[in-house]
């Protein structure tokens, strides 16, 4: 009898063993499952490339990107220099999009490299100055209307700029909801500057060349984004 018992009881143990080394089995193949499902994510950017990213994971390290940037900004105020008053109108428009990869070199931190391309549909920005007083020159008053307005623009046109820069944070993040830094930079065409004056002002546009050449080498265009990643799977 105690022989019967003895071998019931060590079948039970064996038993027990055998299915808590199969539960784990199971629970650590449905975690790693779990865990290679997280394909896509999506990301909220805002700062000098404002806009979003639909992310997808090629591999635990490297993720592709496709985005998009748009920002519109008006000005309409009254900026003082000089004791002199002038009305600054204008705006800048962005709009463009782009495929990117990210990569993870170290297993454990979220620290990353990424670069890419965008396609630049819109890039400008432009600004009217207009004198908001009259002004004298000796015996002669001159109204705003009589001394005219300086026109200024810098257009990137219609181009393609690769980018490249480092940061922290997953686009598609281990927790559901993850933050994150970006910093880096485009490489641009040099872009077309436009420089007008309009009646006492003319003269100004003379210096479009000059300034046109000053910026030839303006070829940079920084990217500096906080990120709101959101897991979609």
């Amino acid at each position: 009898m105690k022989t019967k018992t003895t071998t019931s009881l060590l079948l039970l143990y064996l038993c027990l063993i055998c299915s808590v080394t199969f539960s784990k089995g199971i629970a650590t193949a449905d975690s790693s499952k779990t865990k290679n499902n997280h394909k896509l994510g999506l990301s909220l950017n805002l700062g000098t490339t404002p806009g979003i990213d639909l992310a997808y994971a090629l591999s635990p390290k490297v993720t592709a990107r496709l985005g998009f940037a748009y920002f519109k900004y008006n000005v309409n105020t009254t900026a003082k220099s000089s004791d002199e008053e002038v009305k600054l109108k204008g705006d800048a428009d962005l709009a463009m999009v782009g495929l990117s990869f990210e990569y993870f070199p170290f297993k454990k931190s979220s620290f990353k490299l990424f670069g890419g391309a965008s396609y630049i549909d819109k890039g400008k920005v432009s600004v009217v100055v207009t004198p908001s007083g009259s002004y004298t020159f000796g015996n002669t008053t001159f109204s705003p209307d009589d001394i005219g307005n300086v026109k200024f623009s810098v257009d990137y046109g219609k181009s393609i700029a690769p980018f490249a820069g480092i940061g922290f944070g997953r686009t598609i993040p281990k927790s559901r909801i993850g933050f994150g830094f970006e910093l880096g930079t485009y490489y641009t065409k040099t872009p077309e500057i436009t420089l007008t004056g309009e009646k006492r002002l003319s003269s100004m546009s003379e210096q479009q060349a000059k300034v046109q050449e000053n910026m030839k080498d303006w070829h940079y265009w920084p990217v500096i984004n906080l990120r709101l990643a959101v897991r979609l799977d």
